[in-house]
């Protein structure tokens, strides 16, 4: 009796296993130590290039998303500073396309 195996049943098991090393290999991808594999690869292999500054070894400290802002110390403008903040924005618009028309016409050739 032989104890070998057929050729279907021998080779049954590479596939398997390469999966099985892909998806640990996908797998690491997402693990906390992952850039310690990033940065130790070969470029051949896909790697940082020469020359890339190290990493911070210390992460930057996380933004305060869900933190509430102060309360503003300022006021709602009422009508007449609005009326007021409006035609200094139309006044200051009028004179910056004045200079604009000027600083044109002084120079034709651009």
């Amino acid at each position: 009796m032989s104890t070998s195996l057929p050729a279907r049943n021998r080779f049954c098991g590479i596939p398997g296993v390469a999966i099985a090393v892909l998806a640990c290999t996908l797998l690491a991808g997402c693990s906390a130590i992952s850039h310690v594999v990033a940065d130790n690869w070969p470029r051949v292999l896909g790697g940082l290039p020469e020359g890339v500054p190290p990493r911070d070894q210390t992460p930057p400290p996380r933004l305060p998303v869900h933190d509430m802002p102060p309360p503003r110390d300022s006021a709602i403008m009422t009508p007449e500073e609005r009326k007021r903040s409006e035609e200094e924005l139309k006044t200051m618009r009028s004179q910056t396309t004045t200079q604009g028309e000027e600083a044109r016409s002084a120079a034709p050739g651009r």
